[in-house]
């Protein structure tokens, strides 16, 4: 039996995503297949396999990631969804399952990999604000004309826009460094 879900998670609820994935193989739900906001489930025994997300730093179809991606099915972990560089990753529970021991730096290089991908989205808007604003400069100094007032209008609403994108983002900017603090703090109140 098998069926198919539709659910969103963001990326920082990945934490949620994997409970959930996990939760779903308890109740005998085995994911085979995943994609953004899809996730494909066959009826399997309860618990079989443990789930986990993972954030590559290339591609999948990148030969260094290739060569992990075929590292992980060597050491009894498969690939069974991805959403660009995202992964979602499996491997039998009755194998021992991931490593809890590694389970704090597993967090922590994740952690990173998601601030990393806020960082170039904000990086991305402060380059519209700023293309934005000196794009308003020189139109300032043009004469008027339906052309370049339109221009005029663009450019400020392409930086209004920014400015508040940027501005709703900044809770999640703050809640991922408290998320970094604290699993440093794990790694190294660990041993």
């Amino acid at each position: 039996m098998k069926k198919t879900v539709r659910k969103i998670f963001f990326v920082w609820e990945y934490e949620k995503e994997e409970l959930w994935l996990n939760e779903m193989s308890k109740q005998g739900w085995q994911l085979f297949k995943a994609s953004v906001c899809k996730y494909q489930f066959e009826f399997g025994n309860p618990g079989e396999y443990e789930y986990r997300l993972e954030i590559l730093d290339k591609s999948p179809k990148t030969m260094e990631s290739t060569s992990y991606l075929d590292f992980l099915n060597e050491t009894g972990i498969e690939m069974v969804g991805k959403c660009k560089n995202w992964i979602y990753l499996r491997c039998k529970t009755s194998d021992g399952g991931f490593e809890p021991n590694n389970r704090a730096l597993y967090t922590f290089t994740h952690l990173l990999k998601i601030q990393d991908i806020f960082n170039q989205i904000r990086n991305r808007l402060v380059t519209l604000i700023v293309l934005s604003l000196v794009g308003l400069i020189i139109l300032d100094r043009m004469d008027t004309t339906h052309i370049i007032d339109f221009l005029r209008g663009f450019c400020t609403g392409i930086a209004i826009s920014a400015s508040l994108i940027s501005l709703a983002f900044t809770p999640f900017f703050k809640s991922m460094g408290k998320k970094i603090k604290a699993a440093v703090k794990e790694l190294y109140t660990r041993e």
